[in-house]
């Protein structure tokens, strides 16, 4: 049976709705709870014949609500699931995330610590060996604030190298500074951010080589008295 949607009008807190099927003839009108006027035909039309089809078969609509219920709540419950699953995925990342940050927070302390304390403490035998340490600690970024006692590194373009330490400059913070390009002439000695006690540029410095003093040569001559040698004896010839 095909029907189609003849009249629908709404009243106060619900719509009236008539289907109508030609062959067989047949007529019928339902009221739908709320305003349904805005649905299509094709909604209002199942919607009657769903209200027509519990009064005639009341078990049967009863059946079939419950499998449409049973339904729904495996939906609800499979959906619900995804989501547990996505949050305890979602709280693993974050877990791993956070680790990670500790780890690496970690790491850059131990840099920290391992750096400035052998270029503070001029301890650095070659000039390579600064450059390596240097290169472990990030180029300031134009526009980013540190805060005191981070470290930073500069390149310097002017600095002449004397034994292969290159040309980053480690620069010490001694309170917060946000960098915008300054040269590594204004944390040298004297210079203005030193001066004025924002940081100090720490430069590789060759280590002295100590000379071991020459040992003293005496100049005293000792002097051994000759032995005098025995006189010749006469030979007396045989008689």
């Amino acid at each position: 049976m095909e029907f189609v949607l003849v009249n629908k009008f709404f009243r106060v807190g619900k719509t009236e709705v008539s289907i109508q099927c030609d062959k067989p003839f047949t007529f019928f009108t339902r009221e739908l709870e709320g305003d349904h006027l805005g649905d299509t035909d094709e909604t209002l039309i199942e919607a009657v014949k769903e209200i027509l089809r519990t009064e005639l078969d009341p078990t049967s609509a009863i059946v079939q609500a419950q499998a449409k219920l049973q339904e729904t709540q495996a939906k609800l419950e499979q959906a619900e699931y995804k989501l547990a699953e996505t949050e305890a995925k979602q709280t693993a990342t974050d877990q791993a995330v956070k680790y990670n940050q500790a780890e690496t927070d970690r790491y850059g302390k131990i840099i920290h610590a391992v750096v400035l304390n052998a270029v503070a403490g001029k301890t650095i035998a070659y000039g390579t060996n600064y450059k390596e340490l240097v290169e472990l600690i990030p180029l300031a970024e134009v526009g980013k604030r540190y805060m005191a006692h981070d470290l930073i590194t500069l390149e310097d373009p002017t600095h002449v190298e004397v034994d292969g330490e290159g040309k980053r400059i480690l620069v010490q913070l001694n309170k917060e500074f946000t960098y915008n390009g300054e040269p590594v002439s204004d944390f040298d000695r004297n210079g203005r951010l030193e001066m004025d006690g924002t940081g100090a540029a720490w430069k590789y410095e060759p280590q002295e080589t100590t000379v071991a003093p020459a040992a003293a040569v005496s100049t005293t001559t000792t002097v051994t008295p000759a032995v005098p040698e025995p006189s010749a004896t006469a030979a007396t010839p045989n008689q």
